[in-house]
């Protein structure tokens, strides 16, 4: 099993495999941008690229609460907004997960507690439908020619 950042959200432990995260930033500006969804915090510029920084505990269904830490993934041009980075882990006695969200695709026991293993990959195909507006075209349904 992959070495896993432990990070948490509210009381809510979750895990990212160290290779799906770029860096960990404290303190970094969130810029707001104007008529963004509200899981949407803002974006911040990271080694001069323009970063979406999700809330992640309004992805978990909760009001918006102060964050400590910004997690950028490392494939995917994204950061969660966090609460807590408690550092890293190696997952014990891992378990499927999905039944909750469909971006845990395990549940393992860490030394904080029980934690959800993030799939990037599905976090990212969920986070960009979830901030697509409805019924708004994308560049995936945009026609080749008008």
């Amino acid at each position: 099993m992959a070495r896993t950042l432990l990070l948490a959200s509210g009381r809510s432990l979750f895990g990212l495999d160290i290779r799906d995260v770029r860096e960990v930033l404290k303190g970094e500006p969130v810029h707001q941008v104007p008529l963004a969804p509200a899981g949407l915090l803002g974006a911040i510029n990271v080694h001069d690229t323009v970063v979406p920084v999700i809330d992640f505990g309004r992805l978990l269904g909760r009001d918006h609460a102060p964050v400590d830490q910004v997690v950028v993934l490392e494939s995917h041009p994204l950061a969660l907004a966090v609460t807590a980075v408690h550092g890293l882990c190696t997952p014990v006695l891992c378990l499927p997960g999905g039944i909750v969200h469909p971006w845990v695709h395990e549940v393992f026991i860490s030394s904080r507690g029980i934690a959800g293993l993030i799939d990037a990959v599905v976090l990212q195909q969920t986070l960009q439908r979830w901030l697509t507006p409805a019924g708004c075209m994308t560049s995936a349904s945009r026609p080749d020619r008008i």
